[in-house]
């Protein structure tokens, strides 16, 4: 009888060993996954972290770089940035010294002295004006076959439809209206981002710089 309690009390002791063996390798495996959990949300944080802090780093390149060149009504010579050791010279001319409310302005953007293969097939830039001052269309130059592909909030895409070629040309006429209610002033607008790509895809910047409009009462 003395042997039936001792193996009465071994018994639930074993039980009891067992059941906490379980628990502890159900804690482990809970555990371990609330590790991999914190682990996966601390690097996939990170990642969002460096990813908004590059954004914003390009945001604030593009937004603050400097003008570098000065500019006139008549016309504007870009600096060349050269890659791939192409280039041209691009310049903006208008006939016009002046205008008034409701009254609209004419520019010309044209490149020159082109070195790029054979030619350049694409223009990009961002135009950078008051629109709530400004209306701004452009127009496509049909004569040097040129498109206007795509002109939304300032940005625009020129794009050549035959094949490119060395020779001066225009590439679009960019058309400024003055609303009626706009004050006497001098105003700039700013060309930026200038990008162009060459016949043989390579691709290749002007420097960024600006216009300016006279506004008369």
């Amino acid at each position: 009888m003395g042997d039936r309690r001792k193996g009465d009390r071994r018994a639930p002791e074993d039980g009891v060993i067992r059941i906490k063996k379980k628990n502890a390798w159900i804690y482990g495996i809970v555990i371990a996954i609330l590790v991999f959990a914190i682990v996966l949300n601390i690097i996939s944080w990170s990642a969002y972290i460096r990813s908004k802090n590059e954004y914003n780093t390009l945001i604030d390149h593009y937004y603050n770089e400097d003008l570098n060149n000065n500019s006139s009504n008549t016309e504007n010579i870009g600096i060349v940035e050269n890659n791939n050791n192409y280039s041209c010279n691009m310049s903006i001319n208008t006939n016009k010294a002046s205008i008034k409310a409701g009254e609209s302005i004419e520019y010309e953007i044209k490149i020159s002295d082109i070195n790029a293969s054979k030619g350049i097939k694409t223009f990009e830039t961002y135009i950078n004006y008051e629109s709530n001052l400004f209306d701004c269309i452009v127009k496509s130059n049909e004569e040097e076959n040129w498109t206007r592909v795509g002109f939304l909030e300032g940005y625009l895409t020129m794009v050549k439809n035959e094949n490119a070629n060395l020779e001066n040309q225009v590439i679009a006429k960019v058309v400024f209206t003055a609303k009626k209610d706009i004050p006497a002033n001098n105003y700039k607008v700013n060309f930026e981002k200038n990008k162009f790509t060459s016949e043989d895809d390579q691709v290749f910047e002007v420097a960024d710089y600006n216009i300016e409009i006279k506004v008369e009462k």
